[in-house]
């Protein structure tokens, strides 16, 4: 059998690694060679950037209209995040560009697969990645069946309803949760040629429900809302699966979201929420700036705004400075404490541009609809509870985005 590797494959492989990137980097026992994959996808996101400024000034990229507005707010909320972080130093520099880049890397990595691939991919282009994912959702679901009925290969201590939450060799539930929705993606994007991967998706359904995450959970069954909807029932009116969604959501998200923010006096979230909520307030227009609050490097790199907060003390809250494992557990306080009112509203008009322009493609390309739309709905509902848009395990979702709209909008002809 001869293998043929052509160059426009590498980004089914990139896409693919980025998927298994994280628990690549925990299995490696060597801390050098692990940093070397932990960072990788920072190092890629730099490279493709850089490829497609070249070519912008070579003319030889076309931003869709759309895409340029998300440009320019997020540009402003890019702006708004450093300009604060170099008048307020609660970090130090170097620190305070990676935190701009990491709250940027999502936007990069589906602007960068978008357009250095206008063009050149077929409709058809995933199918042949199809049975991989067939082959893990099998795998997955296998080895999620052995750890909830059996002695867990890989010891999670958070209990929740009836067994232990799932993880498999992820590290942590989220994560795990992260690919088996990205896997879900792509069968979901090429179910229009194969009927059968519905089985493959209720496989990985059923890991992502042993994770015993709600916000996951939540937004996968979104998608088959989602599905039902417009593409099994054919329906176009947006009000009423807009109704459904929403109260579905909010029904069983709700003693989540009650526990997080209304039962518990002090939580970490619900005090990063509120702080989010007043140094908006106190910093206003732009905020405190990038690195300095509720984001992976302000707790990584404790953020002076935290001493000045008192959190250094809060340890038994996991928000002190030797134990600040929820520090970064959250996301909306990270965009409106950082870049202040005028940085939140750049960022939603980002996304907004984007789900106008996905939702007017609903009558061209179902499937693309279904698919794009999930995408950025599972990211807003994690919003509620997790980094969501900025958490590494989202990158690889986007640079999918970014290549079926390549596909969506510039397919190549044969």
């Amino acid at each position: 059998m001869k293998i043929t590797f052509r160059k426009i494959d590498i980004w089914k492989y990139l896409f693919l690694y980025l998927i298994f990137q994280a628990p690549i980097s925990n299995l490696i026992k060597n801390e050098f060679i692990s940093n070397i994959f932990g960072y990788s996808d920072e190092a890629i996101g730099v490279i493709l950037f850089i490829i497609v400024i070249f070519k912008a000034m070579k003319s030889e990229i076309t931003l869709l209209r759309f895409e340029r507005y998300m440009l320019v707010f997020m540009f402003i909320f890019e702006i708004i995040g450093i300009i604060s972080g170099f008048k307020y130093k609660y970090q130090e520099i170097p620190y305070m560009f990676v935190d701009a880049y990491t709250c940027a890397k999502f936007f990069i990595y589906y602007l960068c697969a978008r357009l250095l691939t206008q063009g050149k991919l077929s409709k058809d282009y995933f199918l042949s990645i199809n049975r991989i994912c067939k082959i893990v959702a099998v795998i997955f679901f296998a080895l999620s069946l052995h750890e909830v009925l059996f002695d867990q290969w890989w010891p999670n201590p958070d209990y929740r309803y009836f067994a232990y939450s799932v993880e498999l060799f992820f590290g942590h539930p989220e994560a795990l949760a992260r690919a088996c929705i990205t896997f879900i993606f792509v069968l979901a994007y090429n179910y229009r040629y194969c009927k059968h991967n519905i089985y493959y998706i209720i496989m990985l359904t059923a890991v992502m429900i042993f994770t015993f995450r709600t916000k996951a959970i939540i937004g996968v069954f979104t998608l088959y809302i989602l599905y039902i909807y417009f593409v099994k029932l054919r329906f176009k009116s947006l009000i009423p699966i807009g109704i459904i969604s929403i109260g579905g959501a909010s029904y069983l998200g709700y003693n989540s979201l009650y526990g997080y923010y209304i039962e518990t006096e002090e939580s970490a979230r619900k005090i990063l929420t509120l702080d989010s909520i007043q140094i908006a307030k106190e910093y206003f227009p732009f905020g405190s700036g990038f690195g300095s609050f509720a984001s992976n490097i302000a707790a990584q790199y404790y953020s002076n705004l935290y001493v000045k907060l008192g959190y250094f003390l809060r340890n038994d809250l996991a928000i002190g400075e030797k134990n600040h494992s929820f520090l970064s557990d959250t996301f909306w306080p990270i965009v409106v404490a950082q870049t202040g009112w005028i940085g939140t509203i750049a960022f939603i008009m980002t996304l907004l541009s984007m789900i106008l322009y996905i939702i007017q493609t609903r009558k061209n390309d179902i499937y693309y609809f279904w698919v794009a739309i999930s995408i950025i709905a599972y990211d807003i509902i994690s919003s509620f509870a997790a980094p969501a848009f900025f958490y590494p395990a989202a990158i690889a979702p986007f640079l999918f985005l970014g290549l079926i709209t390549s596909i969506n909008e510039f397919p190549k002809r044969n």
